[in-house]
């Protein structure tokens, strides 16, 4: 009988008494992770741009697990450095001397055309890449066991430019930006494993394969993301599929600085695996490089 992480011989981890920090909670296969996260007994902090839709999430979760305290809701927006400070000064109250056992960074967006930050940022690199990084810098003394963060293959078609990295000069594309800014989010976590080492906390890369989720909606036209879905229907999974591989990393045994996603072709559905990254998402020099550009950048905010 296959499992919510996949695989038949794994059985179900008791995070009870755990806390799990989840950004990306109140949309998709995110959702769906906090659920069966909760579930298995851990408590969770979700950030959440928008209270409204985190409270439904609150709602489901306690509806479905009987566990009327599961969730306590941050708000937190990821274009805004500001918001980025502030929301993990909340968290931090919120954990206290607890701790945190699993940073997950979810969250994750795809534009339909090129839009700058307040800060100035391309808002996919910021909301993708260096929010997840300055969050964690700010949380990382609280977290004892790992920081999860999802990738995607997409960033197998990125391209790093240090002195551009926000398409102000160089052509924007929705799979330019996406690309750019899932592997500069991995180039960052390369480097953090690696500071990593040693510690005690690991790290983990999870990519969740072709979802059916708002994700993908980003053509501009709702005729046309209408028959984009339809067409991928076949070869996409549900949002609950999708989470297997978030869950997977968040929980089981792994090798320090794993990267996990979906054993089918391409790695666009299937079963948790260890997967391949591109030879770019492995440059140790590369992303020591990046991982300081971005330092500096949010410094400057």
């Amino acid at each position: 009988m296959r499992t919510v992480m996949g695989w038949e011989h794994l059985h179900a981890p008791d995070l009870s008494g755990g806390l799990v920090v989840l950004t990306g909670g109140s949309d998709g296969l995110c959702q769906e992770a906090a659920l069966q996260l909760a579930r298995w007994g851990a408590d969770l902090v979700l950030p959440v741009r928008t209270p409204a839709k985190g409270e439904v999430v609150r709602e489901r979760i306690a509806r479905e697990t009987g566990r009327e305290d599961a969730v306590r809701l941050v708000r937190l927006d990821l274009a805004s450095m500001a918001s980025v400070r502030e929301g993990a000064s909340a968290i931090a109250e919120a954990v206290g001397d607890r701790g945190i056992d699993v940073l997950v960074h979810g969250a994750g967006t795809v534009l339909r055309r090129r839009e700058e930050t307040a800060d100035g940022f391309e808002r996919a690199l910021a909301v993708n890449a260096l929010a997840p990084q300055l969050l964690t810098t700010m949380l990382q003394p609280l977290v004892r066991d790992r920081i999860v963060l999802v990738g995607s293959h997409a960033h197998k078609t990125g391209r790093i430019d240090l002195e551009d990295m926000d398409f102000a000069r160089g052509r924007w594309s929705i799979s330019a930006s996406y690309g750019r800014s899932k592997l500069t989010a991995m180039l960052w976590a390369l480097d953090l494993a690696e500071s990593l080492r040693g510690t005690g906390v690991d790290l983990q890369i999870a990519h969740p394969g072709w979802v059916l989720t708002n994700i993908q909606n980003a053509t501009g036209s709702a005729a046309l993301d209408t028959l984009v879905t339809e067409v991928t229907r076949p070869i996409a999974m549900p949002a609950a599929r999708g989470a297997e591989s978030v869950l997977f990393a968040a929980t089981q045994p792994l090798p320090h600085g794993s990267y996990i996603g979906p054993d089918g072709p391409m790695g666009n559905r299937g079963r948790p695996t260890l997967l391949r990254r591109s030879a770019a998402a492995n440059d140790l020099d590369l992303a020591r490089r990046v991982t300081e550009w971005a330092d500096r950048r949010i410094a400057a905010v």
